[in-house]
């Protein structure tokens, strides 16, 4: 019964730009879960998730499920800003359990945590080490979802080193690679991730406020800002706020509309 939800369905902050959702998968519950709460689990609930996800690793079950298992709730720990822990819990992962493609998630998903305990050095490693693994024979990536993920969280990496240019191109790379993902499935079900999307906008604000852009980084928080019942679009909401307060001579961006 747990089975059906391990499909990777990742919180919408992460990260990321580094939330990876395989589809629009409602989580189901096994009967007991259920009775504990409640016949349905809104994914954009970090909290609830982290309770859910603890509920259903106190029970038995395959020993690859419980892999993946700790994986989400990393990332639902990371929306949470708990990222101790949500260290903790990757490393409890078993490696040996996953497949490449797992594994270059849990690299990539360990690279965020590790941003943000301040560790931005070894996060581009693993980001590094989740490319190779996700190259097929043709050189080209088995999983561009996964990989424009992975280049959002090089590009938030790369901000913390203060490599900006770096940062940049690799944040619009991951905007640019899913939009192309997500018109590739030919499935109307699949749409760009409005909260990986709100934080590439977000960080691309942070990356012109460190240049000392404050136009640009006007014009970007406004992108991340139009998606805000996401984190990162209230966040965006904040540092327009304050830039507002900063420049009131400066009228509205043309392009936030």
């Amino acid at each position: 019964m747990l089975g059906i939800f391990f499909l990777l369905v990742w919180v919408t902050v992460i990260a990321a730009l580094t939330s990876h959702e395989r589809n629009r998968s409602a989580l189901l519950l096994s009967e007991h879960s259920e009775d504990e709460l409640g016949p349905s689990l809104p994914s954009d609930d970090p909290a609830l998730l982290v309770r859910y996800y603890r509920v259903a690793l106190a029970r038995s079950m395959p020993i690859r499920d419980e892999q993946l298992l700790r994986i989400n709730l990393a990332c639902a720990l990371n929306a949470l800003a708990d990222h101790r822990q949500a260290l903790e819990e990757l490393d409890r992962v078993q490696l040996q359990q996953l497949n490449p493609l797992e594994v270059a998630l849990w690299l990539n998903n360990r690279a965020y945590t590790l941003v943000f305990l301040g560790q931005p050095d070894d996060a581009v490693g693993h980001l590094d080490d989740a490319v190779e693994l996700l190259l097929g024979d043709d050189g080209m990536s088995r999983d561009p979802l996964l990989s424009a993920c992975i280049s959002g969280t090089r590009g938030i990496a790369e901000l913390h080193r203060k490599n900006y240019a770096a940062a940049e191109a690799a944040l619009v790379s991951a905007l640019r690679s899913e939009e192309e993902s997500v018109s590739l499935q030919f499935d109307p079900e699949w749409q760009v991730d409005p909260g990986r999307t709100s934080e590439r906008w977000f960080w691309l604000g942070e990356v012109a406020q460190a240049e000392q852009k404050p136009v640009e980084a006007r014009r970007r928080y406004e992108r991340a800002a139009a998606y805000a019942s996401t984190p990162f679009g209230q966040r965006a909401q904040t540092s327009l706020a304050l830039l507002r307060s900063q420049l009131p001579a400066v009228a509205p961006s043309a392009s936030s509309a």
